[in-house]
């Protein structure tokens, strides 16, 4: 059985650039955040495009199971798509974290810093790499994961949709152990910079539901973020395996 819910906030900032969806399409669950970068509606743009495409592959694709090599495609569809909408005056950019559920399959791809989580039995179990120079910085040892939220260089991006031809879009794809409990969530950098792992969990203890879950972490992220902070985006999914059948409400 899968739940969901989503919801973006432009907060500090006079434009919202991010872009957060989900549902279900030919049978596939799928969910996506996007933020967008440009200023000016140009970053909105870049978002909603690249989210725009994904749908559309997922409405236009035959039967068969989703893999890995579809979604990459559908990412370079989406950078082909942004790039094709930038002029000299908005090189508008996105990143993008998409995942697809297919029975007990889950096959996700990202570009950027725009995360996806995935929790098991309550517990963060892993969550993707940040195309950034912060997060190279933790590779080389420079700075520890925990600093990657503040640091200098935090918003300065290795890959995203919009930044060059052959940019392409890390994939990876989970089979879902039975009888457990499964939680995704895919955030914006604006929301896991003030929504620690530990509060993740926490907040996920005591939730029966996506919605509960993203009211409070909003919640505490509205209390502790600056009057000036970045737009922020997020979709929660609950997938309880072991059903007798799949359903999506």
């Amino acid at each position: 059985m899968i739940t969901a819910e989503c919801y973006t906030d432009r907060g500090g900032r006079p434009y919202n650039e991010d872009t957060c969806r989900y549902g279900q399409i030919n049978g596939i669950f799928y969910a996506l955040a996007a933020d967008g970068l440009g200023g000016h509606g140009g970053g909105r743009e870049a978002s909603m495009a690249a989210a725009e495409v994904m749908e559309s592959c997922l409405a236009a694709r035959k039967a068969g199971r989703i893999t890995r090599e579809e979604l990459a495609a559908w990412f370079a569809k989406a950078n082909h798509t942004v790039l094709s909408m930038q002029t000299a005056e908005c090189r508008m950019q996105t990143t993008m974290a998409a995942l697809c559920i297919d029975g007990n399959r889950v096959v996700h791809a990202h570009l950027g810093d725009t995360r996806i989580y995935h929790f098991v039995d309550g517990s963060c179990a892993a969550f993707t790499f940040d195309h950034s120079v912060s997060r190279m910085a933790v590779l080389a040892r420079e700075i520890s994961m925990d600093q990657i939220r503040f640091h200098a260089d935090r918003n300065k991006l290795l890959r995203t949709i919009g930044k060059s031809p052959d940019t392409e879009a890390e994939t990876e794809e989970i089979v879902l152990a039975e009888n457990r409990s499964h939680a995704f969530l895919l955030c914006t950098d604006g929301f896991w910079e003030y929504v620690i792992e530990e509060e993740m969990e926490k907040a996920l203890a005591h939730s029966n539901s996506p919605k509960e879950w993203l009211d409070e972490m909003r919640a505490g992220l509205i209390k502790c973020a600056p009057f000036n902070n970045d737009n922020h985006s997020a979709a929660a999914v609950f997938v309880k395996m072991g059903m007798q059948k799949s359903v999506f409400t």
